[in-house]
């Protein structure tokens, strides 16, 4: 072994042998790994790590040489690497030669074509990224935009008074909501009222809506009338019938006439009273005579001035259920007693004090006028008819001017039940409200043996037991009233 490191000459430039040159030139790239010649078996590991000399004929290969001299048996003789050349001998300008080694690293076959197609899917993959974000963003818009619609919050505050007239269908109503900047966005609205079954109930006339309101909201104020703040005192006298009640609100924009009259055409079913209600077919106004005359209170609908179809009907309800309430707290167990021992009905003591009310004037002139209609319903034999005259006012001023070509035969029945000259009895109902007085008057006639009675303009009453008597009262008030101008009303 000493000898091998004898011929060793560390002077010695290392130089690779011609067969061992770097020469590559013969090799392509791009050629397949297989084609490659290659002779592994010529492959030197470590020849590269000392140079060739001639005195390799002992034997040693290098790779035995290197562990024999880095034996752990021998410490001696440990060749560390640095041995293989000094610090000082190695030339740090020349860098070392190799020898080459002729296995090469097999290239990827089209790398260019794979690295566009890379590039073309994180170029795709960004669009998409974008795509998506800018879609989730709009719906992100659109989805804050509804809420902000549909709970009118976050929104700009726009109050105005929105008119629905009629015909108008429910689409028109969100159009209009929309042009008068209450929404946003109509064909959301449209859709809202459909899956909450809100498509009808709007009334007519003004209503006050906000755009800060919620749909709900508006939904609710376009289905409820308007609220009306300022309030007027009405007197309502004893004795009109259900249209003077009725014109004298409308005269004082409390509701239409027409509402009114509609509302007490037939039984509510609210009050104990209404039991006691006889329901016939010529009845003008089932609630005639009911509406207890007093004085009240009513909201000021001032919106009839602009607008006299207006529909009232929820102010003409209101007004009416007053005085129905009204008369149902005066009708005491006192008079209902009183009824009963006058083996009446609250139906018969109200057409009969309605009757007594507008004959008379004064409460003694109501009791006597009471005592003659109780003694013809007494004698219904010899006195059938009640004969009074202002049944035939009720006739000419209410059945008759709401008589029309399509109602009239029924209309001409409703005027025989009310005419006392041709129906037995009472007439089929009341021809006004009376008060109390009449109420009373109707309930404790006085006792006489009168069977007929005139007045004439000035509230004089003519008093007779035979119709002898009684012609010659009129006669009398006849004289009478071509000098002062009167008139009569007989049997």
């Amino acid at each position: 072994m000493d000898e091998n490191r004898k011929d060793y000459n560390e002077d010695e430039e290392y130089l690779p042998e011609d067969n061992e040159s770097e020469d590559t030139e013969g090799y392509d790239d791009d050629e397949p790994y297989e084609d490659l010649d290659l002779n592994f078996e010529k492959t030197q590991e470590m020849d590269s790590m000392r140079p060739r000399t001639s005195d390799d004929e002992h034997g040693i290969t290098p790779r035995d040489e290197f562990t024999d001299l880095n034996s752990a048996d021998d410490m001696s003789r440990t060749l560390m690497m640095d041995s293989l050349g000094g610090e000082d001998d190695y030339d740090y300008d020349d860098e070392p030669t190799y020898a080459h080694n002729p296995v090469k690293r097999r290239r990827k076959k089209n790398s260019k074509i794979n690295h566009t197609k890379t590039m073309g899917q994180i170029f795709l993959g960004a669009v998409i990224s974008v795509a998506a974000l800018g879609l989730g963003i709009f719906f992100a818009i659109k989805v804050i935009g509804a809420m902000r619609d549909i709970t009118g919050m976050a929104k700009t505050r726009k109050e105005i008074d929105f008119e629905i007239t009629e015909n108008m269908s429910v689409d028109d109503i969100i159009d209009g909501l929309y042009e008068n900047g209450i929404i946003d966005m109509p064909k959301l609205m449209k859709l809202y009222v459909k899956f909450t079954d809100n498509t009808t109930g709007y009334l007519n006339g003004p209503h006050t809506v906000s755009s800060g309101m919620s749909y709900n909201n508006i939904i609710a104020s376009l289905q409820r009338e308007k609220e009306f703040t300022k309030t007027i005192t009405v007197v309502i006298p004893e004795g009109l019938s259900v249209v003077e009640v009725g014109n004298l609100l409308e005269e004082n924009l409390v509701c239409r006439a027409v509402d009114f009259e509609e509302y007490v055409k037939s039984k509510q079913n609210r009050y104990d009273f209404e039991d006691g209600l006889v329901t016939n077919p010529n009845r003008m106004f089932m609630l005639e005579g009911y509406l207890f005359p007093d004085t009240y209170e009513f909201y000021v609908v001032d919106y009839l001035e602009k607008n006299p179809n207006y529909d009232t009907r929820t102010w003409a309800k209101e007004a009416a259920d007053k005085m129905l309430e009204n008369f149902e707290d005066h009708i005491t167990k006192k008079l209902k007693a009183r009824m009963k021992e006058m083996d009446m009905t609250l139906d018969e003591t109200i057409i009969l004090a309605s009757i007594i009310q507008r004959e008379g004037n004064t409460e003694e002139s109501m009791a006597m006028v009471s005592s003659v209609f109780h003694n013809r319903l007494n004698d219904p034999e010899n006195y059938p008819n009640l004969g009074s005259d202002v049944t035939y006012d009720y006739i000419d001023q209410t059945i008759k001017p709401l008589t029309t070509a399509a109602n009239r035969e029924q209309m001409q029945r409703v005027e025989m039940a009310y005419d006392t000259y041709q129906c037995v009895g009472l007439p089929a109902g009341a021809i006004c409200n009376p008060g109390l007085d009449a109420i009373n008057a109707a309930l404790n006639p006085d006792t006489t043996p009168y069977y007929y009675f005139i007045a004439d303009r000035e509230g004089n009453f003519y008093w007779a037991e035979t119709l002898e008597q009684h012609e010659q009262n009129i006669i009398d008030a006849d004289l009478h009233y071509e000098d002062e101008g009167g008139e009569s009303a007989a049997e």
